[in-house]
Order: C-alpha cells, then sequence, then structure tokens
C-alpha cells in the first residue's frame, strides 16, 4: 500500500545552481566543489531557521519551512554565505500555501508555483510570490522590490512577485524577468502581399 499523504501549510523553497551543467563540461572539478559548498550552506542555513530540506536533485534543492518569515531569513543568509569566495550563483524562489507530502517527495500546485517563481530570479537572487510578501512585509529588516505581475506557466492565476532587496541580493530587471516568464511584449512581422493589379509594385 501507498504511504498515506500528510497535508500541512508551508513555505516552500526551491533553490538551484545556475550553470551547474556548462561547469560540468567546463570544470567537472570545480563544479562538485562548489556543489559540495552549495550543500553544506543549505544543509547549515536551511534547519538552522526550522526548515526541512525535502528534496535534493542535481543541483539543487527543495524545502520546506513552516513560517515565511523563517523562509525568508533563511534565504537571505543563504545568499549572503555563498557570495562569499568560492561563490556559488544560486537562485531561490519562495511560495506559501497548502502542500501534501510523503516518504517520496512533495506535491501540490503550490510546489510548481515555487518552483515558477525559482525560474524567473536571477543568480544571487530571492524571488517571492504574494501569498510570502504578505507575510513579510511588516518585517523591518527585510527589504522588498516589486516586479510586478506574471502568467506563469500552469498556474491559474497571475501571480504578483517581488525580490527580496536587502544588501548584497541580485534584484533581476524587468526585463530579464518578463523573458524568462514569456510575459514580455512581441512583435509579429507578416509577410506584405501584393494588394496592386500591377504586377510592377511586387518589389514593394
Amino acid at each position: 500500500a501507498s504511504a498515506p499523504l500528510t497535508r500541512q501549510l508551508a513555505a516552500i523553497m526551491f533553490a538551484d545552481m545556475t550553470g551547474y551543467t556548462a561547469l560540468m563540461q567546463e570544470d567537472e572539478q570545480k563544479a562538485k566543489t562548489l556543489r559540495n559548498r552549495q550543500r553544506i550552506v543549505l544543509e547549515r542555513y536551511i534547519p538552522g531557521y526550522h526548515g526541512k530540506i525535502i528534496q535534493y536533485f542535481g543541483d539543487g534543492t527543495l524545502s520546506i519551512f513552516s513560517s515565511a518569515i523563517d523562509a525568508v531569513k533563511s534565504a537571505i543568509a543563504i545568499q549572503s554565505e555563498l557570495q562569499k569566495d568560492p561563490k556559488v550563483s544560486l537562485r531561490i524562489g519562495i511560495h506559501s500555501g497548502d502542500i501534501a507530502y510523503d516518504h517520496q517527495g512533495v506535491y501540490g500546485d503550490c510546489v510548481n508555483l515555487a518552483s515558477r517563481i525559482e525560474a524567473l530570479s536571477a543568480p544571487g537572487g530571492i524571488l517571492v510570490s504574494d501569498k510570502v510578501f504578505d507575510e513579510i512585509k511588516n518585517q523591518a529588516e527585510i527589504k522588498t522590490h516589486a516586479l510586478g505581475r506574471f502568467n506563469l506557466k500552469n498556474v491559474k492565476r497571475q501571480v504578483e512577485v517581488f525580490a527580496i532587496a536587502n544588501e548584497g541580493l541580485v534584484v533581476p530587471t524587468a526585463a530579464q524577468t518578463a523573458v524568462k516568464s514569456g510575459n514580455e511584449k512581441s512583435i509579429a512581422v507578416l509577410p506584405f502581399v501584393n494588394m496592386s493589379a500591377d504586377p510592377e509594385n511586387e518589389y514593394f
């Protein structure tokens, strides 16, 4: 029989190392050193803020926290540590909501949304959803910057996304996030058709 699913409200944090695959091809030893450093830092600062690492995947992790404030404080501590040499380029995304989990992993729309937000982030940055922002907006030591509303893949509603803007953190530009989310304005180039009866005008 399959294990029963446990349900709870949680803040979900996705973190992954950017450029890892390319670095593996270029310098395998350096890539492994940075991945190990990332893992050591995450294993210190996630439980250190009452979080739990649920899943490792290649160059990243999925963690849950019972508090959005703890999740964001943990992310800030992780990024400030990984900015030191040897520097690890990490992207972090955080969302909160109802999840279900068992010994094999975590499930639910909230998990998908957290991963979409993480994919919008820039190396050295932390992005959070509007739901997380509501929890942290009165915390004087956490600074935020609104990035706008996004249509995220397989997410039914538009989501307002915020960057954590504490000193030393990277805040992605509107252009960077628009391109990653597919929200950028695009121009369609249509072929011209000769509407004139005169074939001489074809070259127009």
